[in-house]
């Protein structure tokens, strides 16, 4: 089941980089869509809200005052990776999911195995 999930959730990263290719081959003003741009473009207030969730619930220095550090997961770590270009993230997801994929599937094929040998009694 699990399985299933990340080959679509890798199908539609795979979708998603062939049409941010798409998208930079027709495009004669700029080279290549960054992720950031394409993301404001398609959807700005998940972009916001995104930001306002990371900095202020998850990130351990806007969550703990007490540490008195920086924030530093949105700035500059998600900040720098939506400067790059989206076909190459697109992509790089698409393989990460594919690669989950298979892992899922060895697990789950060592799983029914096991279950086969203690069915058969060995």
């Amino acid at each position: 089941m699990i399985g299933i999930f990340l080959k679509i959730i890798a199908a539609l990263f795979g979708l998603l980089a062939l049409y941010v290719i798409w998208l930079d081959i027709t495009n004669d003003a700029s080279p290549s869509i960054v992720l950031g741009q394409f993301w404001f473009e398609h959807h700005s207030v998940s972009l916001q809200v995104g930001e306002a969730i990371i900095s202020r619930y998850i990130d351990p220095c806007g969550l703990i005052v007490a540490l008195n550090c920086e924030p530093f997961l949105w700035h500059p770590m998600i900040a720098s990776l939506l400067g790059w270009p989206a076909a190459l993230i697109f992509i790089i997801c698409t393989l990460i999911f594919g690669s989950f994929t298979r892992l899922a599937g060895r697990r789950s094929s060592r799983r029914a195995s096991k279950r086969a040998l203690q069915r058969d009694g060995a």
